[in-house]
């Protein structure tokens, strides 16, 4: 990992170390920043890794604002599970967990050529 980590506390001038990583202390700024909704979803996890020493806190939370409004982004395939739930959810709306679970366990147990028509 390149450079020093950010300690606290942090201010919307505190600049961003190369390397910085999506660590607990940046996770409570932005906590207090937005509210508890908070995560640190791929957008951001981007953002931190491609951070060259020249960000400051305050560039990562308009930049956090800027990509809240971009509506559903796609799921990575590794997370087949969030892929399936979301879609489930998408054609049963009012559809019960119990019922979501039951549908996973049998698209899981398809050959893989045929989870993608399931």
């Amino acid at each position: 990992m390149k450079g020093t980590q950010l300690i606290g506390p942090l201010t919307f001038t505190t600049v961003i170390p190369s390397g910085q990583r999506c660590s607990q202390v940046v996770r409570a700024w932005f906590i207090e920043q937005v509210g508890a909704t908070f995560r640190f979803d791929a957008e951001m996890r981007a953002f931190f890794s491609e951070t060259d020493g020249t960000q400051t806190m305050n560039d990562a939370l308009d930049y956090y604002r800027a990509t809240r409004d971009r509506g559903s982004k796609p799921i990575d395939p590794q997370f087949e599970y969030n892929r399936f739930t979301r879609s489930w959810y998408q054609a049963n709306p009012t559809g019960l967990r119990e019922d979501l679970l039951h549908d996973w366990q049998e698209y899981r147990s398809l050959p893989l050529d045929q989870r993608g028509r399931a």
